[in-house]
């Protein structure tokens, strides 16, 4: 829920890691929370690809292209969070890692990783808010209006200016194999410091044709990989428990690879519910945004509430 809020699990996971580096989180505590900030992070390319819902097939594969992210963190949640529960697989291999590579470090300093797109962010919010009078309300409502605008326009600039040109360049360079596709998430998402981003350029690429949702699955995957690099780097000089918190964050996105992705049955799980819902959403309009609602909620938002 608090992703949802932010759009991006680098900041909430980078929050998590230094709650548990000042001693206000347990590392147990912090894993469920890390689990939850990997689903959150998917509503940005959601929202992304409903810049094309009055284009019939087009949004059809951008909507399957954005949900399949959706599928994938969710299952991977379903898999793995009541085996930690039960066993601590995930807290017990961080936990080795980080008493390995770098011992007890008793500075609880926390390093708060610079990513040149959001100093650029924070410098127009600070612009934007000197026209909202200090009324949150006011501010609230620009930000929001400003974020559906940009998020438009990205689908916009790139189908006018460079799909077609970039086509050829994808299919022979970057997405020709699922590994080059995940190590190519992998890159930009460390670059930019945030899987929503990532995700959401690529949208309209599916979106157009560009890229087919086989091709996209494996580079949402190394996204999920390349976002843990700001909690890592948010740990490097806080505490151990710190640090098994920013590790246990990149175990479970490498685990739930391994389990979903490398067994071809629960690979097409994902794909298939991807597929289904992107159907039903071209002839229902109301269905993305009722999935939006649903997912990112009124699920997370019941279960806070009623789960006290």
């Amino acid at each position: 829920f608090s992703t949802v809020l932010f759009q991006s699990s680098s900041t909430t996971t980078s929050l998590i890691v230094g709650m548990v580096s000042s001693g206000s989180l347990t590392i147990a505590g912090s894993i469920p929370m890390i689990m939850g900030a990997n689903i959150g992070t998917t509503v940005t390319n959601t929202i992304v690809s409903i810049g094309h819902i009055n284009k019939g097939t087009e949004f059809k594969r951008a909507f399957a292209a954005s949900t399949v992210h959706d599928f994938f963190n969710i299952l991977a949640v379903i898999i793995i969070f009541p085996i930690e529960i039960f066993f601590h697989p995930l807290q017990k291999t961080s936990e080795w890692f980080a008493l390995q590579l770098f011992g007890r470090i008793e500075n609880i300093e926390v390093l708060q990783a610079k990513s040149p797109i959001k100093v650029a962010v924070k410098a127009g919010a600070e612009f934007i808010q000197k026209f909202t009078f200090d009324n949150d309300i006011i501010y609230l409502i620009l930000s929001v209006t400003i974020t559906f605008l940009m998020l438009y326009s990205i689908v916009k600039l790139l189908k006018s200016l460079v799909l077609k040109k970039i086509e050829g360049f994808f299919d022979q360079y970057i997405f020709n194999t699922a590994i080059w596709a995940m190590v190519f998430g992998v890159i930009i998402t460390i670059m930019v410091q945030s899987s929503s981003i990532t995700t959401s350029l690529v949208v309209p690429l599916a979106g157009a044709g560009v890229l087919t949702l086989r091709q996209l699955f494996p580079f949402t995957l190394g996204a999920n990989i390349g976002t843990t690099v700001t909690a890592l780097l948010a740990a490097i000089t806080g505490t151990v428990s710190a640090l098994v918190a920013a590790f246990s964050h990149l175990l479970f996105n490498i685990f739930g690879i391994l389990i979903i992705y490398g067994v071809p049955p629960l690979r097409k799980i994902p794909l298939t519910l991807a597929e289904n819902i992107a159907d039903v959403a071209v002839s229902k309009k109301y269905v993305p945004i009722l999935y939006l609602l649903t997912i990112f909620v009124i699920i997370p938002f019941c279960i806070i509430y009623f789960g006290r």
